[in-house]
C-alpha cells in the first residue's frame, strides 16, 4: 500500500475526531510522504474559545486518530508539533516512521473511532468499575497528561462551578449568537455543528432554535441541567497538563481521545464540561478540586448510555484535504 494511500486514510480517521461544537476546526495537507495538520482559524469560536485552546484540543484528537490509523496499518507514526515557527496554525507534521506489527489493542483503537460519539444526555444508572477508569487514566497518562477522577464531593462542587459557567455565559449576547450559528436545526444538511434535538431544550425546528436562544432565563435552565448531569455521572474527571501553552492543548487534545477511544472499546460514552475553564476565577476552583499544581484543559463526564438516535455529521474528505506530490 503507498504512503500516500496510508496517508489518506489516516485523514479519513482523522475527520471523525470530536470538536469544539463540532467545528472541526483542521485542514490537511499532503505534501509528498508528509502530512501536515493545521489549525483552521475560519471555524475559530473567537468567543466561545478566546484562548484557542477547544480548537487545538480538537485538532489534538484529530491527530491523535490520525497516529492509530497508522499504527493500525503497520508502521510507528512520527509527529513533530508546531514545526515552523513562522507559520502559528501549522499544528502538526505527520509522518509514517519504521514498519511493526500492528497489534490487536493497534486494530481495536481503529474499530473504536466510528463508533465514538459524544452523549449529551444523561447517563445509565450503573457504575463504572474502578479498573476501567484506571484504565483511562494510564490512557491520558501515556499522553503527556494526567486524569483526575473526582470524588463525590468534588463532583458536586464542580457541578455547582458548570451551573454558574452556565449562566454566565448565556448571559453575553455575543455568546449566544456564536453557539446560534453552530446549533442545527432537523431538516438541514450541514456536514458541520451540532443537532439542535441533542441539546433538549424546545423544538429541534429553525424557529425553536431562535426561541430557546432568546428565553432571557437560558443560562438558568441549562445550568440546572447540566448540573443534574454532572452530579449524576458515575464518573467526572478533571484532564490536566504541566504547562497552559499551545502545544499543551494539542497534547491534552491527543490524551482526550485517547481516553474516548479506550472508553469506547470498554462500552462507555462521554461527555464535555469544558467551558467553565475560560473563566479564570472557575479555572482556578477546578484547579483546586483536582489537588495538584497543574492546568486543568478539559473536564468530562463518563459512564453507560443507550445508542444515540442521530450524530453529529462530519465533513467528507475532499472538504478538508489538499494533496500535492
Amino acid at each position: 500500500m503507498s504512503v500516500a494511500h496510508i496517508l489518506r486514510g489516516a485523514v479519513s480517521c482523522a475527520i471523525q475526531a470530536p470538536s469544539s461544537h463540532n467545528t472541526q476546526p483542521w485542514r490537511f495537507r499532503r505534501r509528498g510522504e508528509v502530512l501536515e495538520l493545521w489549525l483552521d482559524r475560519e471555524r475559530h469560536l473567537d468567543v466561545v474559545d478566546p484562548l484557542k485552546r477547544q480548537a487545538l484540543m480538537s485538532c489534538g484528537c484529530a491527530l491523535y486518530n490520525a497516529r492509530v490509523a497508522i499504527r493500525a496499518e503497520g508502521w510507528t507514526d512520527k509527529v513533530e508539533l508546531f514545526p515552523r515557527s513562522a507559520d502559528p496554525d501549522l499544528v502538526a507534521e505527520l509522518r509514517l516512521g519504521l514498519p511493526r506489527a500492528a497489534t490487536n489493542d493497534d486494530r481495536a483503537l481503529l474499530s473504536a473511532i466510528p463508533r465514538r460519539h459524544t452523549n449529551r444526555r444523561p447517563f445509565l444508572d450503573r457504575p463504572v468499575s474502578t479498573e476501567d477508569a484506571d484504565e483511562l487514566i494510564r490512557a491520558a497518562r501515556a499522553e503527556r497528561t494526567r486524569m483526575f477522577r473526582l470524588s463525590p464531593q468534588r463532583k458536586q462542587e464542580l457541578a455547582e462551578l458548570v451551573a454558574e459557567c452556565d449562566r454566565r455565559r448565556f448571559a453575553d449576547p455575543a455568546y449566544r449568537a456564536q453557539v446560534g450559528e453552530w446549533l442545527v436545526p432537523a431538516g438541514r444538511l450541514r456536514k458541520d455543528g451540532i443537532p439542535f434535538a441533542e441539546k433538549e431544550f424546545g423544538t429541534p425546528a429553525w424557529f425553536g432554535v431562535k426561541r430557546a436562544l432568546a428565553q432571557p432565563d437560558l443560562g438558568a435552565q441549562l445550568g440546572a441541567i447540566e448540573e443534574d448531569r454532572v452530579i449524576g455521572a458515575p464518573v467526572v474527571a478533571v484532564l490536566s497538563t504541566q504547562a497552559d501553552e499551545d502545544i499543551d492543548y494539542v497534547d491534552c487534545g491527543q490524551a482526550l481521545e485517547a481516553v474516548l477511544l479506550r472508553a469506547t472499546i470498554l462500552g462507555l460514552a462521554a461527555a464535555f464540561v469544558d467551558q467553565l475553564l475560560e473563566y479564570e476565577d472557575l479555572l482556578a476552583r477546578v484547579r483546586a478540586l483536582t489537588g495538584v499544581d497543574m492546568m486543568p484543559q478539559m473536564a468530562l463526564r463518563l459512564g453507560h448510555a443507550p445508542p444515540l438516535a442521530r450524530v453529529a455529521p462530519r465533513r467528507d474528505l475532499h472538504d478538508v484535504l489538499d494533496e500535492s506530490d
